[in-house]
């Protein structure tokens, strides 16, 4: 009897298994929408507007195709019978009340009930309607997502097309609504008039070809809720908050909210979802030409790309030991040279913000036995933005092979002060830029005397352990060689072959270029500094990206650059880290949430060349 049930056991997993495997997916039906400079919001005069509605804002959208018909119960149960109703912002993404329309079976699958199969999905919550994008991309290997309130507000007037009606295809809104007025006689049956939603595409279309947008259900799109519209290149609202955008007008509503402009809010975890639904937008595949580019000019090492909420593009191409033939992977950590800088500035940031330092102390206030001539002249904020005036601790290199002799031998980093960090004045300090890692090294002892530990124990506690970068650390005279990091390869352009690195001592470049860390893990030091803003205060990242007239763009532990797309101008903050064959880098770009991150063990390729190239696919036309 034992045996057969284990047997029966076993035949019932490796069952769901295999139907799990073989959900069927029924994709969005799908309209292209050819964007361009177009206007979102009510124009001051429109007394039909609401004060959230105004003013109109210039906006640069990029052309994309949005789903003809709003997402329908038969496609949502597929997506949960094989991702389960799993439960984020402590609610289920599809709630299970009176009103829902796809019920559980007794195997775990979810199905629509009978006869509502082609009905809009309801009782979905804001989380629920994102996940359901990124299941759909990653079993298509498209670019789904939820639509921005501009694209959605775009797409709803009708495009290129609109013949500027009030509702979405009419100025009439009962030709292309269902709502409280006309939507009587549902089969849900939710109330005594049994007023509800209908299925997708009886009304009459926009003048794109798009079903119900003005009425059926409100919709779900992804930006936070702001009161103001923003303007710019593809507006996606503020970074972070706690309130959610719903466009379009439901069974439960009238004309106000049906209308082009209407905008509507919620918390994303609603208590009432019965009126909530969603379409999703695809994205032109702009990112597949990463793989063609690395392909062909022979790229090694790993790509990552987050734009917003999602991970667009995450590859790796070639070895990390060319003699051993070992393949790179997206967790192959690298060591990140002079990113390791930004984790330094954002430490004495915070340490900052704790008064435990003043930036415009000298060095001699937090280490009284510096043994250099600028204990008492150069300050912090001079060490942060590479103005200093100290004479290089790479000035002295080796003439077999040019590197500085620094790197060359084993040293403590009190070793590191008193031989390489300690040199004269070559200039006045904060008169002139000059990049070089004895600021950071510095810093580092700094912040080991002012939290009485470690760098590496301080780097960890501060920032490491709490955002769970558990493949990233320090590597130090103990744990460099038993960490397996990609070979360097330097090239050859006369005799056009890739040469292995000359050794060097990492743990060396200290707290100004001795991290490693994986592509992922340095995301999340992304995520938290930048989108959702943890790490430092609003006037510590101001002191972070700020630049000086004498500091060559250069704020503290970073770069912010402009550059053009189209007509406008982004911020870009800018982080590479470089050591012979050995190529990293880290780019932000503001007011976009777009994230690149790219390791590479050779520089055969500009990584800076192939940074620019995705920044260009992603933001311009």
């Amino acid at each position: 009897m034992h045996i057969k049930i284990n047997l029966l056991g076993c035949f019932l997993f490796l069952s769901l298994i295999g139907f799990s495997q073989n959900i069927k997916i029924t994709e969005p039906k799908l309209v292209f929408v050819e964007a361009g400079d177009v206007l979102i919001g009510c124009l001051p005069d429109d007394d039909a507007c609401l004060s959230d509605e105004k003013p109109a804002k210039n906006v640069t959208l990029y052309d994309y195709w949005i789903g003809k018909y709003e997402i329908t119960n038969k496609q949502y149960a597929e997506f949960l019978s094989e991702k389960g109703n799993q439960i984020e912002g402590n609610q289920p993404w599809y709630i299970m009340d009176k009103y829902a329309l796809i019920k559980e079976t007794e195997n775990g699958r979810f199905i629509s009930k009978k006869g509502f199969e082609n009905y809009p999905v309801n009782n979905i919550n804001w989380y629920g309607a994102k996940a359901y994008t990124v299941w759909l991309s990653k079993k298509t290997n498209k670019l789904y997502r939820l639509p921005t309130e501009a694209e959605w507000e775009f797409a709803a007037r009708g495009g290129k097309k609109s013949k500027g009606y009030i509702f979405s295809g009419s100025n009439n809104l009962n030709e292309v609504s269902w709502n409280y007025e006309n939507a009587l006689n549902s089969k849900v049956e939710w109330y005594e008039d049994k007023i509800g939603t209908f299925p997708v595409g009886l009304k009459k279309p926009n003048e794109l070809g798009i079903y119900d947008m003005t009425g059926n259900l409100s919709e779900w799109v992804f930006d936070v809720y702001d009161y103001k519209y923003k303007g710019g290149i593809n507006p996606s609202g503020p970074k972070i908050g706690a309130i959610r955008i719903l466009r379009g007008g439901s069974w439960d509503h009238g004309n106000p909210e049906s209308r082009n402009t209407a905008r509507t809010r919620s918390t994303p975890i609603s208590s009432f979802t019965a009126n909530k639904g969603f379409r999703v937008v695809m994205e032109k595949d702009h990112l597949s030409k990463i793989d063609t580019v690395a392909k062909k000019y022979d790229f090694n090492g790993v790509v990552l790309v987050k734009k917003r909420d999602d991970i667009v593009y995450h590859k790796n191409f070639g070895v990390t030991n060319r003699e051993q033939g070992i393949p790179m992977t997206n967790e192959t950590p690298f060591p990140i040279m002079s990113i390791t800088k930004l984790f330094t500035s954002t430490i004495i940031l915070q340490l900052m913000e704790e008064g435990k330092i003043d930036l415009n102390h000298t060095i001699a206030k937090y280490l009284p036995d510096y043994k250099g001539s600028a204990a008492n002249l150069v300050t912090i904020h001079q060490l942060l933005n590479h103005t200093s005036g100290i004479q290089s601790s790479e000035n002295i290199k080796s003439k077999e092979n040019g590197i500085p002799n620094i790197y060359l031998n084993k040293y403590s980093t009190d070793e590191l002060m008193d031989k390489y960090c300690s040199g004269p004045l070559v200039y006045k300090p904060g008169t002139k830029f000059y990049y070089d890692n004895q600021d950071y090294i510095i810093l580092g002892k700094i912040i080991e005397h002012l939290e009485d530990d470690s760098y590496e124990n301080v780097l960890n506690r501060r920032l490491l352990e709490p955002l769970g970068m558990n493949n990233s650390g320090l590597i130090t005279n103990s744990n460099y060689v038993e960490k397996s990091f990609p070979k360097g390869y330097s090239w050859d352009k006369k005799a056009k072959v890739l040469n292995e690195d000359k050794q060097v001592f990492i743990q060396n470049y200290f707290s100004g270029g001795g991290m490693y860390a994986t592509a992922r893990d340095l995301l999340k030091f992304s995520d938290a500094l930048f989108l959702e803003k943890t790490l430092l205060s609003k006037s510590s990242m101001e002191l972070l990206l700020q630049t000086y007239p004498e500091g060559n763009q250069y704020g503290y532990g970073l770069w912010s650059r402009f550059y053009e797309r189209g007509k406008y101008i982004i911020k870009v903050a800018h982080r590479p880290g470089r050591n012979m064959g050995i190529n990293t880098i880290f780019n932000y770009v503001l007011d976009h949430d777009v994230s690149i991150i790219i390791f590479s063990n050779t520089d055969k390729v500009s990584v800076d060349g192939l940074t620019d190239f995705i920044q260009k696919q992603l933001l311009e036309k």
